[in-house]
């Protein structure tokens, strides 16, 4: 009788410390140390490089990013010999210039590679004049023959939906229609991979019907009729993944600016990558761009570790003890009984 009993402590045992030890395999993610990366792979030549070519490229924004991005990590970088050539980029007309063209080019095209001209873009699309440019632009191409953009005329369409909504609630909805309009951006400009625009062209057309709206709109001139053709075509069921979306793209514009975001964007693969990326300019801010030129997607990387060490080497150790209890307590159990 005792050994029958053995058995079954011994197994029970068992089965509990197994339990435990499912129980405490349990890891989280843990960001990478940007500092050690940055120190380890970037050399102060690549920062200063960098420094120049912004300079050349008539960007002093950048050229200051990269000269604060040596100073957060401790490179012994000379700021002197760049001062007078940035500055001399910063004059007042050269300022004024500089941003007049480039904003009045992304308003009238919906295009930018700077500040200026990406504010212009969205400018426009918050006037309802750049999604309804972009809608006509891929409505002419249908008509032609042409391939159409599906995720830029989705977004367009987005849109004209998130305009007429923020002006039915008072502008609560700009935060989304401002990520909504980087995001048609990016798009313009290839910045989104592949396979991030596959999951914008899902979350977009689920809310969106883009091509009942084109067809119920062609050739309609007056706003508040493109308005109303609009939330008909919306689905406001579908509106919480591309909202969630807009915001976080919106909260690392915030964060970084609206030109940085265009180029941050283009290492998101997924919507884990984006939620990286916005914890990722949360931290470093303005130099979020400067830290994924030198890292790039390492950058976003992050290291599983266990949770509960201590715990599951604990239940794997009770688990092994018990299981050589429990063979042990069967052996002796069925070995047959002396004479």
């Amino acid at each position: 009788m005792l050994r029958p009993f053995l058995f079954i402590v011994a197994f029970a045992l068992l089965v509990y410390s197994l339990m435990a030890v499912f129980k405490y395999w349990d890891f989280t993610e843990v960001p990478v140390d940007i500092a050690a990366l940055m120190t380890k792979t970037v050399k102060q030549a690549d920062l200063e490089a960098q420094i120049e070519t912004s300079i050349q490229n008539d960007n002093p924004d950048d050229a200051r990013m990269y000269l604060r991005l040596a100073q957060t990590f401790g490179y012994k970088l000379d700021a002197a010999p760049f001062m007078p050539r940035i500055e001399a980029l910063e004059t007042p007309w050269q300022v004024a210039r500089r941003q007049a063209e480039q904003f009045a080019n992304g308003f009238i095209d919906g295009s930018g590679e700077t500040g200026a001209g990406v504010a212009g873009a969205v400018t426009a699309d918050f006037t309802l004049i750049g999604d309804v440019r972009d809608l006509y632009e891929q409505y002419q191409n249908m008509q032609a023959g042409k391939e159409v953009n599906e995720l830029i005329t989705a977004l367009a369409g987005v849109g004209v939906g998130l305009t007429a909504i923020a002006v039915l609630s008072s502008g609560t909805a700009a935060p989304v229609k401002t990520g909504s309009s980087t995001l048609k951006l990016a798009t313009r400009a290839n910045k989104l991979s592949p396979k991030m625009q596959a999951v914008l062209i899902k979350q977009a057309t689920d809310l969106f019907d883009y091509k009942a709206f084109l067809w119920a709109t062609r050739g309609e001139k007056n706003l508040d009729n493109l308005r109303q053709a609009a939330l008909k075509a919306y689905n406001p069921k579908a509106l919480d993944a591309l909202s969630e979306t807009a915001n976080q793209v919106n909260t690392i514009r915030k964060s970084t600016s609206l030109v940085d975001t265009l180029d941050i964007l283009r290492y998101a693969e997924s919507t884990d990558d984006l939620r990286r990326l916005e914890k990722l300019s949360m931290k470093y801010g303005a130099e979020t761009k400067g830290v994924l030129k030198f890292l790039g997607k390492s950058a976003i990387g992050t290291v599983r570790l266990l949770r509960h060490v201590t715990e599951l080497m604990v239940a794997a150790l009770a688990s092994l003890v018990s299981l050589l209890a429990s063979l042990i307590s069967l052996s002796a159990w069925l070995r047959p009984k002396a004479a």
